[in-house]
């Protein structure tokens, strides 16, 4: 189960030492760990949080050096609720306020569906069998490319064009072969 940790008498006696927010989507605990001497702690829900969610406890002794745990139970909501979880140690000589947030459950998944198709891997054939219309257009416009240097070389009869008519036709001809793979 997860758990809201505050740490106590980490630096001095009484400190209380917790997260200035937290956000649960279901039952959890606050788990007090003490790092000193032995200390009285109270958990308190306000008002809001209380229609939302329950202590099992509101109060416990947590001995020297050990770790304590308060159980949150929330009921089942449609909307999240937000209020303050107040943790007080010493009598209320010091006190921690955590924003909290409660939000309706996950466990019934995050709503994605998920079939049988889903765990098929898909064909490579099925993939270079659909061309788009990127593709369609590369694949033309090389051809338009390559008709043109040969058009070109044909008719200039120069060394120097067939040479760049070359190098059209093998730019095109990789530019055919990776629009395919």
């Amino acid at each position: 189960m997860p758990a809201l940790s505050v740490h106590l008498n980490r630096d001095r006696p009484r400190d209380i030492d917790a997260p200035a927010s937290y956000v649960a989507d279901g039952p959890f605990d606050v788990a007090l760990e003490n790092h000193g001497q032995g200390s009285h702690v109270h958990v308190k829900l306000d008002e809001s949080l209380s229609r939302a969610a329950r202590l099992r406890e509101d109060s416990r002794y947590v001995e020297p050096e050990a770790t304590a745990r308060i159980g949150v139970d929330a009921q089942p909501l449609s909307e999240p609720v937000t209020g303050q979880l107040t943790v007080s140690a010493g009598y209320g000589a010091e006190t921690a306020t955590i924003e909290l947030r409660i939000e309706p459950s996950r466990a019934g998944g995050y709503g994605i569906d998920v079939d049988e198709t889903l765990a098929k891997p898909q064909s490579e054939a099925g993939i270079r069998d659909q061309l788009d219309a990127e593709t369609l257009g590369l694949l033309t416009l090389a051809a338009v490319a390559l008709l043109a240097a040969v058009g070109v070389s044909v008719v200039v009869q120069s060394a120097v064009v067939v040479a760049a008519a070359a190098f059209v036709a093998l730019v095109a001809l990789v530019g055919v072969v990776l629009a395919l793979t």
